[in-house]
């Protein structure tokens, strides 16, 4: 059955096209060498051209780096020490755990030991070796239930931006040479082409923004000699033919994917901008990013895959490729940038009292780049964003929002911060309807209601979107008592992968079982439009807001039915008040879950009564009479690989509807502790 996923993920099947007698002879793939050649140069004149200019934004002057040791003194020691991990080889990658991946295979050199970049560290399987890319077939060829997305995050190679922040911060060379050794330790067991780490060109492409600003940052070291850059460069170049020669945007739809193969390619022709495939790449690219904005971007600002992590990711895309394009001197369009600043701002509406980002939809921690990968941030912590954003598009509120991870994130974007303009508030307090992406959020103070009730994103594909109908993450005076149980993981395991993604995991109702969009449990990244979901009303007063919506995804019974539902939060109490509507006939189980966030308890306190308790204070959930109430061990995923335990309170029973019945619960503060 995963075979079937396999086949879906790569597109359509369709009969092979008759093969001529004489294939017509292919035209050589274009080579670093050749390159540099039509250019008129040779390759070492042009490595040490390249060498002496400022190509990427993440070059920082030396007066914005002697800021940051001064200004920022616990971040540059927290840098520095996640750098020096990296060169004993220690990673924690996706809930792995400190792991050191050492290569059963090959030798090592003095001072050095080759990286195994072929394991899934928590299984203790690796994947095989020199498979060509084409004939890779997961499930077929994988180990066990090895999870292939463990060595692709290894081989995406963001920590080459942490050593290349150490060395700009120390001048230790000891920076730069391991990004060389590992430069030739890649290459050598990844030839181009050949294994796990080119059957994804999302990956490459991640991996050629990782070599780019390594590279970029390391380009002053008198450790690396002339010999090392041009290995290096043509090994960066072979990413960029590979990347424009297999392009992910062959699929019924374009993702993050395709997203990831343009912002790799705009940073490939900006390294290789003199030369003519590095000018045809970054043309390519910001002509397709311009469209994409367009196609991936609903009207509201949100990414269309219905995630709020994958929004996360698609914006960082989006606000890099912005970002790199002033650089060079070339902005993108003013209606590019409008739909970037919208994007930004629905990231700034849904973020946490905490800070971090509700758990909608799929989430594998994706990023372009990472500048703060100290191991002290949450995957989940999404603010990082907010610091270029306030300066690119002078938003002081996002600054504020940021915190004192904003102004370091922006120092390596480039981007001087005078911090005179920072303000006091972070945020409006006005609650909004998202319309487009089905989210509907209200705020008073620290207390935060969110509500999903979104149409199957990714125009229908629904490869991100979770059956989450209806549901919501309630925080009250800051503190999360509701929350989305998250994604956990992907291929690895299908049993929990549809589990974190059912209607039974979500903080809504259940009718008979039923799951509100069809799903496949063989196809795992797909769901199919069976809930229509319809926005009736929004109101945001000084008193209470208040959401009523409708989905249709119960119709499919033999018996249809209707489920809308009424969310009222008081202001400025912070009181939630869920009012359930059924419309049908016919006997049917009737199922609520409620995802109590970790480190929360809950008792029942009496027939329609349970207290919620957790270090900051209690509160009381009042339920309908006559229900079945149970309260049982659940799990919460913060982030890929990672599983918290949690608890959850689920309420049934056997209803008979005759046309119309009502069920209304209600969240309350009962005192601090």
């Amino acid at each position: 059955m995963l075979a079937r996923l396999a086949r879906l993920w790569r597109g359509s099947v369709t009969e092979p096209a008759p093969v001529p007698a004489a294939l017509p002879e292919q035209p050589p793939a274009p080579t670093f060498d050749t390159d540099v050649a039509a250019a008129g140069l040779s390759t070492m004149a042009w490595c040490r051209r390249r060498r002496d200019r400022r190509s990427l934004y993440v070059s920082i002057p030396s007066d914005a780096l002697a800021n940051l040791r001064e200004h920022h003194v616990a971040q540059t020691q927290r840098t520095i020490a996640a750098a020096e991990r990296v060169l004993r080889h220690e990673f924690d990658l996706l809930g792995s755990g400190p792991y050191v991946p050492l290569d059963p295979d090959r030798s090592g050199l003095p001072g050095y030991m080759p990286i195994d970049w072929y394991l899934d560290p928590v299984r203790q399987l690796r994947f095989p070796r020199g498979v060509p890319y084409r004939a890779w077939n997961l499930y077929e060829m994988r180990p066990g239930h090895a999870d292939i997305k463990y060595p692709w995050e290894l081989a995406r190679c963001q920590h080459w931006a942490t050593l290349g922040q150490a060395y700009r911060l120390t001048g230790d060379e000891r920076f730069a040479i391991e990004i060389s050794r590992q430069a030739d330790d890649f290459v050598e067991a990844n030839p181009v082409g050949m294994g796990i780490n080119w059957t994804c060109t999302m990956d490459v492409a991640l991996r050629a923004v990782s070599w780019a600003i390594g590279l970029e940052l390391v380009r002053t070291s008198p450790a690396l000699d002339d010999a090392f850059w041009t290995r290096a460069y043509a090994a960066l170049f072979d990413h960029g033919v590979f990347i424009r020669a297999n392009l992910e945007n062959t699929y019924e739809v374009t993702s993050n994917h395709f997203l990831s193969n343009l912002a790799g390619l705009l940073f490939l022709g900006g390294v290789f901008a003199d030369l003519p495939q590095g000018s045809g790449w970054n043309t390519f690219a910001r002509a397709a990013l311009e469209h994409e904005m367009t196609v991936q971007v609903l009207p509201d600002g949100a990414d269309y895959e219905s995630s709020i992590p994958y929004h996360r990711l698609v914006t960082e895309l989006f606000l890099g490729s912005s970002r790199l394009a002033e650089h060079q001197g070339e902005p993108m369009s003013n209606a590019y940038r409008s739909h970037l600043h919208g994007m930004v701002a629905f990231l700034a509406a849904v973020t946490r009292p905490d800070g971090l980002m509700p758990q909608v939809g799929d989430a594998d921690d994706g990023r372009l780049h990472q500048f703060n990968a100290d191991g002290t941030t949450s995957p989940q912590d999404a603010r990082h964003l907010f610091g270029p954003a306030a300066v690119m598009f002078h938003e002081p509120g996002w600054m504020a929002l940021a915190g004192p991870a904003g102004p370091w994130e922006a120092a390596w974007w480039g981007l001087d911060f005078n911090g005179t303009w920072l303000p006091t508030q972070a945020r409006e307090e006005a609650g909004r309807l998202f319309p487009h992406a089905g989210i509907a959020v209200m705020r008073s103070g620290d207390h935060c209601l969110l509500v999903t009730n979104g149409v199957v994103g990714t125009n229908g594909f629904g490869n991100h979107k979770h059956n989450d109908q209806l549901s919501f993450e309630y925080h009250h005076a800051g503190t999360p008592l509701i929350v989305d149980p998250g994604s956990y993981v992907y291929t690895s395991d299908a049993a929990a992968r549809n589990l974190f993604r059912s209607t039974a995991f979500h903080n809504t109702l259940s009718v008979d079982g039923v799951e509100q969009n069809e799903m496949r449990p063989d196809w795992l990244f797909r769901l199919f439009e069976s809930s229509n979901a319809q926005h009736l009303s929004f109101e945001d007063r000084a008193d209470a807001s208040e959401y009523v919506g409708r989905h249709h995804g119960y119709e499919r019974l033999p018996e249809p039915v209707t489920h809308e539902r009424t969310f009222r939060f008081l202001k400025p109490s912070g009181t939630l008040v869920i009012v359930d509507r059924l419309v049908g006939h016919g006997r049917h189980e009737l199922r609520w879950h409620f995802h109590l966030a970790p480190g929360l308890s809950a008792e029942r306190t009496g027939e329609t009564t349970l207290l919620l308790a957790a270090a900051a204070g209690r509160w009381q959930l009042t339920v309908p009479p006559g229900l079945d109430i149970s309260i049982r061990p659940a799990a919460y995923s913060p982030s890929y690989g990672v599983k918290a335990p949690c608890s959850a309170i689920d309420i049934s029973s056997q209803v008979g509807l005759r046309g119309e019945g009502a069920f209304e619960f209600a969240f309350e503060f009962v005192f601090t502790s």
